[in-house]
């Protein structure tokens, strides 16, 4: 009996082992968040080829620009995930409002016309786009350097800056799809 027993116990151990090992070999490393550049022409063939990423709208001289991606600079390391993040630099874009007021923007630039078509209701810096398969499905517009959050949109429409809803930078940052909706939704809490 003890024999079986030992047999027994030496099968669970071989077991959990092998199962153990297949876990550790599965896991994805989780890497603190990279920010790559890219331009127009990229942005629009990732656009093209419907992939799934977030866009970083932003120009320089933002104040808002410059402390979010300070906060991010110096909090990297503490939020590591599985990040598909791209930056888009629009100080050239010459992106104004025709008349004072005006909620929407032009450009007499052909890459400023060009990121005005994909995103019609873009107006302010920063912007955190959510493409889901080549389409712009959320914004996460502005930064809030006390809270360390953005304000959430659509992208159907200007922002009502009233009615947005506050989301920690972080965790619109990593949010997939699903994440997205739990984020943006009426009953999840400010």
């Amino acid at each position: 009996m003890r024999k079986i027993v030992v047999k027994f116990a030496t099968l669970m151990m071989a077991a959990a082992m092998v199962i153990g090992l297949a876990g550790c070999s599965e896991k994805k490393t989780m890497e603190p968040l990279e920010i790559r550049d890219l331009d127009m022409a990229e942005l629009e063939t990732k656009m093209n080829d419907k992939e799934t990423f977030t866009l970083l709208v932003e120009r320089d001289n933002c104040n808002f620009c410059q402390a979010m991606n300070t906060y991010i600079e110096q909090t990297r390391e503490e939020h590591p995930g599985d990040y598909n993040v791209y930056r888009l630099n629009t100080t050239d874009y010459q992106l104004y409002r025709e008349n004072e007021g005006d909620m929407t923007l032009i450009s007499s630039t052909e890459d400023g016309q060009k990121l005005l078509t994909l995103f019609p209701y873009f107006l302010y810096t920063p912007a955190i786009y959510k493409i889901d398969e080549g389409r712009p499905v959320d914004c996460g517009i502005g930064y809030d350097e006390s809270r360390h959050t953005v304000s959430t949109w659509g992208t159907d429409s200007t922002i009502d800056w009233n009615q947005a809803r506050p989301v920690d930078l972080w965790e619109y940052l990593a949010a997939n799809q699903e994440d997205l909706a739990k984020l943006t939704s009426p009953s999840a809490s400010n």
